[in-house]
């Protein structure tokens, strides 16, 4: 058997081969931060299989498969949101050129799936399957523009993870890229909504920011609504004498990308973090429903926190209680049940890796006698908002401020990156009555409530706070509701709803939207809420925002007739025409002057019955009236076609798929594709 030890020769064979031009093509893809970690592991690679004489392409399929999975088609990792928004106008005009040429609806669906396809995104998914909704999200450069945002920084960050950037000796909980970007977009956020000015109904003006600071935007509010909460919860189950539990979920090895030690886990495979998210959520939904069943009521408060290298784990503060249907009456110790019920579901995945029994899931229970449980939570929630907590973990380590250049990554901006970055919802509450009811109760005034129901008015008092005098009480209002474990349908405050239709940015669509509440003690009456109606000033730079540009007309630029009801041939067509622009005569003798010299017309095409198209004269034109020309164009809002119909090419050819894809988006002359040799068979003389 041949020896697998690599030796001096052999290291430098590897070494001369990833600094060849071919290696360095397959490089190209790959973000200049990474290529020193990826060449690192395609060196690893190719020592393991050098002894079968077969690591070139072994190290080519390293990377291949790499930027396969981390570098999305079409997308350029290392550009910034500048270039993002540059790529964005882009697609968007590029998708308007390509639909002027479609000739029916699934013709449309296969242009638009292909676009997205080429920037590595999803096609837009509507309600209904509306096409013309589809059509109006593809065509908005602000759409692209979140998508391709989305796209790029979870590539990004997901790269960063698999190469080992992200962990305790590095970047901790989200890499350095990920938190700088967020404090761009946060920044670009409050400057967006300090400059814009809204007015209600009864002429106050604000600024949106200053509207945002009095909700649970502000970072302040929402730490103390979600104490609020807890404390709430932890009252109602001091009176029911609940079992109190605070448990940490952790994810099996598979999630974790890198170990302690700042060493890459051998047993990762490659699952983000979103991903591990998703795993805890469907583990706890069947423990849940198996507690459920079971007769076991459970309430309280879960929270999303990352791992050093950005594996979630969840901490959880649960109450549970015996119910009446409660299946197994001999087992006193229902907090004892619970534990033994989730505990099957943690180790379901995975059991027989080492320390899966000790980590996977950590139970605390709550000794009334030691205080309050709410203090087993409350680091968790302050360190995660708003950081005034320390980010110490249980193995010892706290991560401190750091700083990039001129900005401080704080530990709670990490955090809010992370969560961002993946979209990972970090609190929920389960069990109990819903916060929306809470939230509405606090819109209706005192006058609708003189004459209310027992019911009807205890939950108002308790949602209610006035400075320094009386607080808003959770407890109270699950009380008026029927109890930390009522059921939605025994609820005594319930939302009162009505549809509308809302104009949106890109269709029409119904929305039911809460005006009020009801009361199950007074049964049809509607204790209506005030709600102010707030439109933009007008007149502020910061909201003018311009058109989408759509062409004029409906012209098809295509042989074929459009199928009748065509969706993008409708959806092209602004409601209102804007306002021709007028030019002197002297001014539009020069443009058509300039059409002419290039032999092109307006759009859409004039017909002269008497002379055929294309045998207008046509004098020079310098490169500096050929600019002017094109201005010219524009300012009109026309576009260049030839006069000529162009001779097309029905040559047989062939290419690769992704020639093909290039041919169909306008970016490949047909001329570039082979000859198809077998369609000549035959034909030739």
């Amino acid at each position: 058997m041949q020896s697998r030890t690599v030796d001096a020769q052999t290291r430098r064979k590897h070494q001369a081969f990833v600094e060849s031009p071919q290696f360095a093509r397959e490089l190209q893809r790959i973000p200049l931060k990474w290529r020193g970690r990826v060449v690192s592991h395609a060196l690893k690679v190719m020592s393991v299989w050098h002894w079968r004489r077969i690591y070139e392409p072994e190290g080519i399929k390293y990377v291949r498969d790499f930027a396969e999975k981390y570098v999305p088609a079409g997308i350029d990792l290392s550009q910034d949101d500048a270039d993002i928004c540059a790529t964005a106008e882009k697609a968007a005009e590029n998708v308007k050129k390509m639909l002027w040429t479609a000739i029916s609806d699934t013709h449309t669906r296969d242009i638009i799936d292909q676009e997205c396809s080429d920037y590595g995104i999803q096609a837009p998914e509507v309600e209904d399957d509306d096409l013309r909704a589809v059509i109006a999200r593809v065509v908005d450069p602000r759409w692209w523009r979140r998508q391709l945002r989305k796209v790029v920084g979870r590539a990004f960050e997901g790269g960063n993870i698999r190469l080992g950037y992200v962990h305790y000796h590095g970047e901790p909980f989200a890499s350095n890229d990920a938190v700088l970007s967020r404090l761009a977009q946060n920044k670009r956020n409050a400057a967006a909504l300090e400059a814009t000015i809204v007015r209600n109904e009864a002429g106050q003006e604000f600024s949106i920011a200053e509207l945002a600071e009095k909700t649970t935007a502000n970072k302040t509010i929402r730490r103390g609504e979600l104490m609020l909460r807890i404390n709430g919860f932890e009252t109602i189950a001091r009176e029911c004498n609940d079992a109190g539990l605070f448990l940490t979920w952790t994810c099996p090895s598979r999630f974790h990308a890198t170990l302690h030690n700042g060493k890459p886990n051998p047993n990762y495979d490659g699952s983000d973090p979103r991903a591990a998210n998703k795993y805890l959520g469907k583990m706890t939904a069947l423990a849940r429903s198996a507690l459920a069943r079971r007769g076991i009521g459970l309430y309280g408060f879960r929270i999303a926190e990352p791992h050093h290298d950005g594996c979630p784990h969840w901490h959880m503060l649960f109450f549970v209680r015996a119910l009446p249907g409660y299946s197994t009456p001999h087992v006193k110790d229902v907090a004892g049940r619970a534990v033994r019920i989730m505990k099957r579901y943690a180790w379901r995945v995975d059991r027989g890796e080492p320390g899966a029994f000790k980590r996977r899931l950590d139970v605390k229970r709550i000794d009334w006698a030691m205080g309050s449980a709410a203090g087993y939570i409350a680091k968790y929630v302050a360190k995660n908002i708003d950081g005034v907590a320390d980010h110490k973990t249980k193995e010892g380590y706290v991560v401190t401020t750091d700083t990039a250049g001129d900005y401080e990554l704080t530990p709670s901006a990490r955090v809010e990156a992370w969560a961002a970055r993946w979209g990972i919802r970090q609190f929920q509450q389960w069990g109990g009555a819903p916060v929306s009811i809470w939230r509405e109760l606090r819109r209706v005034p005192e006058e609708m409530v003189q004459e209310a129901p027992p019911a009807m008015a205890a939950a108002w008092n308790a949602v209610q706070k006035i400075e320094g005098e009386k607080r808003a009480c959770w407890a109270d209002y699950l009380r008026a509701q029927g109890g930390a474990l009522v059921k939605r349908d025994d609820l005594m405050i319930t939302l009162a709803k009505e549809s509308k239709i809302v104009v949106g940015r890109y269709e029409e669509r119904k929305r039911v939207m809460p005006y009020g509440v009801y009361c199950a003690q007074m049964a049809g009456v509607v204790f209506k809420s005030v709600r102010h109606t707030w439109t933009p000033v007008q007149g502020n730079d910061a909201r003018t925002s311009a058109g989408l540009g759509f062409p004029w007309t409906r012209v098809n630029n295509c042989t074929e007739a459009a199928v009748p009801g065509f969706a993008a041939d409708i959806s092209f067509s602004p409601d209102a025409a804007p306002a021709p622009i007028k030019f002197a005569a002297d001014d539009a003798a020069q443009i058509h002057h300039s059409w002419l010299a290039l032999g092109a017309c307006p759009w859409p095409r004039p017909v002269e019955k008497d002379a055929p198209i294309g045998q207008a004269p046509a004098p020079a034109m310098t490169a500096d009236e050929q600019r002017r020309a094109l201005d010219s164009w524009d300012a009109i809002k026309a576009c260049a076609w030839p006069r000529v119909v162009p001779v097309v090419d029905m040559t047989p050819r062939r290419g690769t798929p992704r020639q093909v894809a290039e041919l169909r988006a306008g970016r490949l002359d047909i001329s570039a594709l082979q000859i198809e040799v077998q369609s000549m068979k035959g034909n030739t003389p």
